[in-house]
């Protein structure tokens, strides 16, 4: 019996520019084409099917599925599109929680504008162990969806705490709100968009609800077009490189926005695979993919993916949490605009992209492009040949500084080399040892659609219980194998193609149970022939048509009629601010904060946090909405408080990566500090501080202070960040933590009078913590003015004036980490690249380490002692506690270490890393700020230095020059005599 010839494979990429269509059959490239993007989509489509089926002179019926990869849903959210963007009604399965940080606050203002239409509070929600925050009440949720139906809204987000743990409740919610609502309304989960991140997830969920009518139609359009091959399949490739079903893709259109450079990496995988297959070779392998307008460059793992981005991402100005490749794009491409500017030769930014044939010297046009520079066409011999060499030479510098960024290796690169751009490429690129033009190299995006896979994959947080820590992971891993496996299989995967790509343990920090987060992903091939994949636009559309009756097909003709179409720009800047004369408004000892002041924080305070303390955030998000509704967040002059004054210390104790998911509500920190006033029998009081400066309880001291319509006072106990509560100025002179009080917000509080000492006070707030859910509001024993006045000077100030430091670099487009290490008087430790992270958790502790490497052979350090070939290793305990400089085959030497301030930045902005940022492949610059002498002394140091952490350690004080210690200065000492800028009152460009 003769054996069964395989079916073919359609792989199509829709850009902006050009629609690419390539037939697979087994890996191999039958045919491809590629046409322009037509404004009709569905007729670009139709087109290059019906074109590349012809080239590859096969039968249609001969074609099991078509795979798209696309870009219009990511482009409708970039152009503000009010024809293709719904607002959304968000219903938060909360309890007490989140309340202080509601949905949208941070939104640019125009898609605020299009999206904002509701959102409601009601019972529900997990903590981290699993167990339910509150039930979910029916009758609140039927009261919600009243209110929506007033509102005339149709697309829904139900978010719950810990949902991707668990996502019972918010399917619950879902089925309750659907039935009430009735037919016509869209409601969806956030379970199934983004991970663990509350915020984050809900903003990714908010467009995807918001786009969701859109993309129905453009992937029911693409169905139409499909429908002329007969029983084919479609499916729509995702951020990560694999495949959706086109109704699964319709539903979750946010999981499409980044497809295109996926696609083009895994098909220069596949063209490339002959020459990139010696496994003896070491070198690492980038894709560098250069199109009309702009280049794109990965690194390829050894998966034939590419690396996945590990930090949060912003899509048109919204923070996000869903996972897309790490990709670095420059304006560089075969439409780039070639300028002689006299005294060089620029290259783009600016493109005349799909106008090429038309505008451009080599086509008869007039129009100098990086694409005639090399084009063998008569007409470009008008181009001066030192033009042509200038040129060439600023597009090869451009790349290879871009290439030097990517690489997470040191030595030469291996480079695949794709995209129809791609011509402008010289063959020698600087620190790249091989390229790779391989054969099909324009539709790599394309080939990259066409062998797209099937995924699966299980995001949650697990308790080991009576098991060991060991064993419950062990078990959890297994578990979730299993479980991603099952949803590889429910998605179309072969079950007998199926391998893991991804693991990652992460521990959760600063509780005592245990707690740990598991991700498991798998990938497996598209089961051949496969019934369930073929739907009809009708199964797309799902019963949700358009809003008025159309003759034509369902992507065309397609136009919202409730209000006039706009559209804005992905860079809109509703206030320009000049940094440089910005002036905080002072008035007398009141500091009044305005936004731009909490960015400033927001970066100082993560300086200050050495790496730990927890993203602030939420708390960010909570104060700026508070500016918002038009009240005042203020911060009192320390050194001018009373003697008799009362000022409470306030803030969390607990999980960072807990307080990312179970955001805070309003009763936290105040239930706690009622609780010390309670216990010291104090009516009153008139100020705030944090327990410490770094991270989110600056401005957790500052929602406190607002709450009780106080101020916040320029200092707190620390002056950086420690792990320990006992760790203050305070306990350094011995004085009681106690009386202290923690509470979670929803009627459940420990006051605790007295304690053997801190260290015990410590032990009963910790696990008085963790029975609150590994969170909890935080109050300790009060202060006084006169003592007050002695505390670490100007903290908030401080903080304010490193985040300053970082953003006016930013906008005068210098170096942020050497002008903040001049104003800090601190040093450069090292840059480089993350390559290996070690995580443990201890005692509710997170311990480990992080290993750098140099970017490459040429680069150098500023610490001139750092040589080729050197790494640095980082230990940490929550927060960063000493740095090792580590020399191939020779003893390691200690560059610094605690209670100096050891804090990793991004190399390319300056923005500070916590330790559960920390990932492989990160390009980052690690820094050295001089400890406050308080802590340099011998009992600062037995209780902060190296000793405190077991590090065996002789403690040597970093500084750039000999020069003592200089206090920060306050704002006021700063800025009280010159006059205030006017504040902005909305997001700017920064």
């Amino acid at each position: 019996m003769p054996s069964k010839v395989p079916s073919c494979v359609i792989g199509i990429d829709v850009g902006g520019t050009n629609t690419d269509a390539v037939i697979l059959q087994s890996d191999k490239v039958l045919g491809w084409h590629k046409t322009p993007t037509t404004a009709d989509i569905q007729d670009g489509v139709e087109r290059a099917i019906e074109e590349v089926v012809k080239k590859a002179e096969i039968a249609p019926s001969t074609v099991d599925s078509v795979k798209i990869g696309t870009t219009q849903f990511v482009n409708a959210v970039l152009e503000q599109d009010s024809s293709k963007l719904d607002k959304v009604a968000v219903i938060r399965l909360c309890g007490p929680y989140s309340r202080g940080s509601p949905p949208f606050v941070d939104f640019p203002p125009t898609l605020r504008t299009l999206m904002e239409g509701h959102f409601g509070y009601v019972d529900g929600g997990y903590q981290v162990d699993g167990t339910p925050i509150s039930s979910l009440n029916e009758a609140q949720l039927k009261e919600q969806a009243s209110v929506i139906k007033s509102k005339s809204i149709t697309s829904v987000v139900v978010i719950g705490i810990y949902s991707p743990s668990n996502p019972k409740q918010e399917e619950d919610a879902c089925a309750i709100l659907s039935a009430e609502l009735g037919p016509g309304y869209d409601v969806s989960c956030s379970y199934a968009i983004g991970r663990l991140g509350f915020l984050e997830r809900e903003n990714a969920s908010i467009l995807n609800a918001s786009l969701r009518r859109f993309a129905r139609h453009v992937i029911a359009g693409f169905s139409y077009a499909v429908q002329k091959l007969g029983r084919c399949k479609l499916y729509i490739t995702l951020n990560d490189g694999t495949l959706s079903q086109a109704s699964a893709a319709a539903e979750y259109p946010v999981r499409c926005f980044s497809s295109g450079p996926t696609n083009s990496a895994r098909g220069a995988a596949l063209l490339a695979k002959t020459q990139t297959q010696d496994k003896s070779d070491e070198r690492e392998v980038l894709v560098v993919d250069v199109g009309g307008t702009t280049t794109d460059i990965c690194a390829l793992l050894k998966t034939g993916y590419p690396r996945q981005s590990a930090a949060f991402v912003k899509i048109a100005g919204v923070r996000t949490n869903y996972t897309i490749p790490d990709v670095h794009n420059i304006a560089l491409g075969g439409g780039s605009l070639v300028r002689d500017q006299k005294t060089r030769i620029s290259i783009g930014p600016d493109s005349i992209g799909s106008r090429l044939k038309e505008d451009s010297i080599a086509f008869g046009g007039e129009t100098l492009t990086a694409n005639d520079l090399v084009s063998t066409d008569p007409r470009t011999h008008i181009i001066s040949p030192s033009i042509k060499k200038s040129a060439l030479g600023e597009i090869a510098r451009a790349l290879e500084e871009a290439i030097d960024l990517v690489k997470t290796k040191q030595g030469d690169a291996k480079v695949i080399l794709v995209g129809g751009g791609s011509v402008i490429i010289d063959e020698h690129i600087a620190g790249v040892g091989q390229i790779i033009r391989p054969k099909y190299y324009q539709v790599a995006n394309a080939v990259g659609a066409a062998i797209g896979k099937i995924s699966g994959a299980v995001d949650k947080t697990v308790v080991p219980g009576e098991h060991t820590v060991e064993e419950a992971i062990k078990e959890a891993i297994e578990a979730a194998k299993l479980l991603a496996i099952e949803r590889c299989v429910a998605a179309g995967g072969d079950k007998k193609s199926i391998e893991v790509v991804e693991i990652d343990v992460v521990p959760v920090s600063y509780v005592t149970n245990g707690a740990t987060r598991i991700l498991v992903r798998v990938v497996g091939d598209l089961v051949e022939g496969r019934e369930k994949g073929l739907e009809s636009p009708e199964d797309i559309l799902g019963g949700f048509m358009p809003r008025r009756d159309t003759t034509t097909k369902a992507s065309r003709g397609f136009m919202k009629d409730d209000f006039s179409v706009t559209k804005g720009n992905s860079y809109e800047v509703v206030e320009q601010v000049d940094i440089k004369s910005y002036r905080p408004r002072i008035e007398g000892d009141l500091w009044y904060l305005s936004e731009l002041d909490l960015r400033f924080l927001q970066d100082g305070a993560g300086v200050l946090g050495v790496g730990s303390c927890g993203e602030p955030y939420p708390a960010y998000v909570a104060c700026l909405d508070a500016l918002r509704n038009g009240e005042d967040i203020t911060i009192r002059r320390q050194d001018t408080l009373p003697d008799d004054a009362v000022v409470l210390v306030a803030g969390f104790m607990g999980s960072p990566s807990v307080y990312l998911e179970r955001i805070p509500g309003l009763n936290e920190v105040t239930d706690a500090m009622n609780g010390v006033l309670t216990a010291t029998n104090l009516t009153t009081f008139d100020c705030v501080i944090p327990n410490e400066i770094g991270g989110m309880n600056a401005f957790e001291a500052l929602l406190a202070a607002h709450r009780f319509k106080k101020s916040t006072l320029d200092t707190d106990l620390v002056a950086r960040a420690y792990p320990k509560v006992w760790q203050t100025v305070r306990c350094l002179k011995d004085i009681p933590i106690v009386p202290a009080s923690v509470a979670d917000g929803a009627s459940r509080q420990s006051v605790f009078k007295t304690a053997k000492d801190n260290l015990h006070a410590e032990d009963l707030m910790r696990d008085a913590c963790t029975a609150l859910g590994s969170l909890s509001g935080m109050c300790v024993s009060p202060v006084f003015g006169s003592e007050a006045r002695t505390l670490p000077s100007n903290s908030f100030s401080h903080a304010w004036s490193i985040g300053r430091s970082i953003a006016l670099s930013r906008s005068l487009k210098l170096n942020p980490i050497t002008s903040l290490l001049a104003n800090e008087n601190g040093v450069l430790l090292f840059t480089g690249k993350i390559i290996s992270v070690t995580r443990n958790v201890a005692e509710g502790f997170t311990r480990g380490s992080v290993l750098l490497e140099s970017f490459s052979d040429s680069d150098t350090n500023t610490n001139n002692e750092v040589k080729a070939g050197e790494s640095l290793l980082i230990d940490f305990e929550n927060e960063n506690l000493s740095a090792t400089l580590q020399v191939p085959g020779g003893k390691g030497r200690v560059l610094a270490c605690c209670p100096d301030l050891i804090t990793v930045l991004d190399k390319a902005n300056g923005a500070p890393l916590g330790i559960s940022e920390y990932k492989y492949g990160l390009r980052v610059s690690v820094i050295a700020l001089r400890a406050p002498p308080v802590w340099t002394t011998e009992r600062g140091l037995e209780m902060g230095g190296p000793g405190a952490f077991g590090l065996d350690i002789e403690y040597v004080g970093v500084s750039a020059d000999s020069s003592a210690y200089e206090a920060p200065k306050s704002v006021w000492d700063m800025f009280a005599s010159e006059p205030e800028s006017p504040a902005p009152s909305s997001p700017m460009s920064m």
